[in-house]
This record gives structure tokens, sequence and C-alpha cells, in this order.
């Protein structure tokens, strides 16, 4: 007797069991009728940053100083701030004078880019880059001696360890500074 109650009682906990899953399948059909129909994802705008390309920041003087372990009141703290403080003048400067370059650089990068999303032929991309080299090379020049200027002035004020967070620093914010070149 007990045998077949056991049984009984097994055959009808499977048998609600599978019903419940059936339905909640069949409710999980209906949530995925009933939701609005998705359309297809587009690709982001794609924006060319032609600053960062070529290395141009400009610091925030404080955060530059607290990542590099310097305290702003010392003596070297001043002579750092008035360092990047001048260099952040002849950057703005330096990109100022040069906007429109910087503008209709970035504004054919990103037609080009755009064509080629909408027709898939890429065929004109060395052209492009070498137009882009060709525009950008004086204003990559003077980039080069200003940054050239900054390391050497910033070896000059800090310790080897506060150059090195200094470097650490900068690689972060993806600035490299050129090494001094000997002809």
């Amino acid at each position: 007797m007990k045998k077949v109650i056991l049984l009984f009682i097994t055959l009808i906990s499977y048998s609600t069991y599978s019903q419940f899953n059936n339905m909640n399948q069949g409710n999980r059909q209906n949530l995925r009728q009933r939701q609005m129909p998705q359309t297809p994802r587009q690709a982001p705008e794609f924006k060319y940053e032609v600053e960062k390309y070529l290395g141009i920041v400009v610091y925030d003087i404080e955060r530059a100083a607290k990542k590099s372990k310097i305290k702003r009141t010392s003596d070297t703290g001043k002579a750092f701030s008035k360092t990047l403080t001048a260099y952040n003048r002849e950057i703005k400067d330096l990109r100022r004078i040069n906007s429109f370059t910087l503008r209709s650089t970035r504004e054919m990068v990103e037609n080009f880019q755009r064509n080629a999303q909408k027709t898939g032929d890429a065929s004109g991309q060395k052209k492009v880059q070498e137009t882009m080299a060709e525009n950008l090379k004086p204003i990559s020049e003077v980039l080069k001696t200003k940054d050239l200027e900054l390391d050497k002035k910033m070896k000059t004020i800090l310790s080897k360890k506060q150059y090195e967070k200094w470097i650490n620093y900068n690689r972060k914010l993806f600035k490299v500074f050129p090494t001094e070149v000997t002809e």
C-alpha cells in the first residue's frame, strides 16, 4: 500500500511540474510576441580626435601635481605650476592659431569614414592619411619643440621619483615626449 501511494504521489508531482513548466514557456513566448520589435542598432557616430592624434594636452595643474606627488605650496610646486601654466598658454595659442587646419582635417577624416561605412569602400584611406600627415606636419613640429622644452624644464624642476610619476601620468593621457635627436 505504501508503495502504491508513493508511486501515485510521484506521478502527480511529475505531471504538475510538467504542466507548470509548459505554462511558463508559453507565457515567455507570449511576452516575446507582445514586446515591441527592436530596430537594428546603428553604429555610433565616428568622432576623430585630431588633438589626441597630435598629442596636444592642456594640463589640469592641480591634478598633474597630485598625480606626480608634488605639493603645490613648496618651491618645486610653484615652479611646476608656473611651467605648466606657461605651457598650457602656448598650447592654447597653438590650437587657436591652427584651429582651421585642425577642424578641416577632422572633418576630412570623419567624412571619409562616413562614406567608407556607407559604401564599404575604404580604398582612399592611404590618400586621406597622407593628406592628413601633410596638413598636420607643421603643427607636429612646433608641438615637438614645445614638448622638448617642457620635458627639459620638468627634468630640472622635479626629483627623479617625481619625474617618473610625471612621465607615468602623461602616458595615461596618451602623451609621449619626443626624445632629443642629435644630428
